[in-house]
């Protein structure tokens, strides 16, 4: 059955700056029902999966996550205006530090033996990003509405991970990934790979906050599958369609925002979940 349109919309972090060649709109209210909406539908999704229980979300069923004001999100909205797919973003300063980024509060990061690799492996890809000037981003928060899975539009959703860091410079990203329900390997069908040290793979790990073994996963976003190509060129004007949607910005610090290079097509060469 042909599933109800949607569209494309992104939200901007408190304190971002305009993308170039693309259209902005402060628009707080649109921002705080987007942001409402988005948490929602994490909040169905991840209570279904089993991610989560029914006390971790508040009196609007929302599963809020640490920093979500300070990431971008993209989503899909039906003709309704409600969210029915979503993914955050969040970059990080070239100086960041392995002590800032969310990945070293992992359990994997407190673990006595493998913590000092992950710290290494990490370090060694921010060192890289100084080094190529691109961005470094943790990616996660990925949501998709039970009657859209298996569908184009749980492709878009992660595929726009894409388009977002095309917008940015590009970026080196980084995220996890639930083994359960084969987030890992999907994603590792899209690109994405172990993190790793010395060419050494982290493992997956148990995570007791989602209950559920969880995998490190990286990848860069210059390097999109020749076969996502069309699917890519056929979204990337899709979302240039509508304004990136910015919330009030008064009184807030600016946020790093990385320099936007007018970026070609996407090359035909050789490219996560909470």
């Amino acid at each position: 059955m042909p599933q109800p349109a949607y569209r494309f919309q992104l939200l901007a972090p408190l304190g971002s700056q305009s993308v170039a060649h693309r259209r902005a709109a402060i628009d707080p209210g649109l921002y705080r029902r987007s942001l409402v909406s988005l948490q929602q539908l994490r909040g169905r999704a991840y209570l279904q999966d089993g991610a989560i229980q029914s006390w971790e979300l508040d009196a609007l069923g929302r599963h809020c996550m640490d920093d979500d004001e300070r990431c971008w999100h993209f989503l899909l909205v039906d003709p309704a205006g409600q969210t029915i797919g979503c993914a955050r973003y969040l970059l990080h300063p070239p100086e960041a530090r392995y002590e800032q980024l969310r990945v070293s509060q992992s359990p994997l990061a407190q673990d006595p033996f493998w913590g000092s690799k992950l710290r290494q492996a990490v370090e060694d890809t921010l060192e890289r990003t100084r080094n190529e000037q691109v961005g470094y981003a943790e990616l996660g928060g990925w949501a998709i509405a039970e009657e859209y899975r298996n569908t184009k539009a749980a492709l878009e959703i992660l595929l726009g991970s894409y388009l977002w860091a095309e917008m940015m410079g590009h970026c080196l990203c980084s995220c996890t990934a639930t083994v359960r329900n084969h987030s890992s390997s999907i994603l590792r069908k899209m690109g994405a790979s172990s993190l790793t040290d010395k060419g050494e793979p982290l493992p997956a790990y148990f995570d007791p906050q989602y209950g559920c073994s969880m995998e490190l996963l990286g990848f860069d976003s210059r390097s999109a599958p020749s076969r996502f190509t069309p699917l890519l060129n056929e979204m990337r004007p899709k979302l240039a369609q509508f304004p990136v949607v910015h919330p009030s910005c008064e009184g807030r610090p600016n946020l790093f925002f990385a320099p936007v290079r007018q970026q070609p097509s996407w090359p035909a060469q050789p490219f996560l979940t909470v």
